[in-house]
């Protein structure tokens, strides 16, 4: 029954295996064995360069961020960002229940505690209505900080994933972040493109990131990037990606 959708995904992809659809391929249709020949004459291989440099400026013209800083992968963007957002270890960090596991792995490079909160099923995203519920009940507020009132730890920040690229609630979820003194991160992996009330996802809190593996939107092989409009935090980020890395 599904033989004529399968039949127009197929025509626009001509160089797919006809027995297999996959669920994702890359797409290779223009300059880039000259780009990449370009690069490797230059020298200029690793983490700085002019592609680098225009792949910022280019990914920061394109999502609306004042600033954007490349990385090694979607999963180091994440870890950085979590630097970026105060996460320390032994900390606990909100996120939802249905994600890819770097979302937590990420946590776990910083010693943190991934707190997980369920998802709405229309978007795939965290429930708003179950969240505001649950922290009224868990949260407890001192010196403007927020506790695990059961575990005694400090909930640092919410991470929100925007599954498939559907924009999750960032206004009511960024009210409730506010509200109980979080950190916003956007894990926007999936979601390049997508935008929220006219406005690109990822930089709706202090930092986003993007990733650029192959079942990504765009990929550079592997490839990340962190996007944020708080220039000290961009610094800071480009800091963490070249000298101290």
């Amino acid at each position: 029954m599904y033989k004529h959708i399968l039949n127009i995904i197929h025509a626009q992809l001509p160089n797919t295996n006809k027995d297999m659809l996959a669920l994702h391929e890359p797409q290779f249709s223009g300059q880039e064995w000259n780009y990449v020949k370009e690069c490797l004459d230059t020298g200029w291989v690793s983490f700085v360069g002019k592609f680098v440099d225009r792949f910022e400026k280019d990914l920061a013209d394109f999502t609306g961020a004042k600033y954007a800083v490349v990385t090694v992968n979607g999963t180091a963007a994440l870890h950085i960002c979590y630097l970026l957002a105060g996460v320390k270890k032994n900390d606990e960090v909100l996120v939802p229940t249905l994600t890819f596991v770097a979302t937590c792995n990420a946590l776990h490079y910083c010693g943190a505690i991934p707190h997980f909160i369920d998802c709405e099923e229309k978007y795939l995203g965290i429930d708003v209505k179950k969240l505001e519920t649950y922290l009224k009940d868990i949260a407890v507020i001192k010196k403007e900080v927020c506790y695990n009132r059961l575990t005694q730890r400090p909930i640092r920040a919410l991470c929100v994933m925007h599954t498939f690229g559907h924009p999750v609630d960032l206004d009511a979820l960024s009210e409730l972040a506010k509200k109980y003194h979080l950190a916003l991160v956007e894990d926007a992996a999936e979601a390049l493109g997508s935008c929220y009330k006219g406005k690109h996802v990822g930089h709706h809190g202090l930092v986003g990131a993007l990733s650029f593996n192959g079942n990504k939107i765009i990929t550079t092989g592997g490839g990340g990037a962190i996007i944020t409009d708080n220039e000290a935090v961009a610094r800071h980020a480009k800091h963490i990606t070249t000298t101290a890395k």
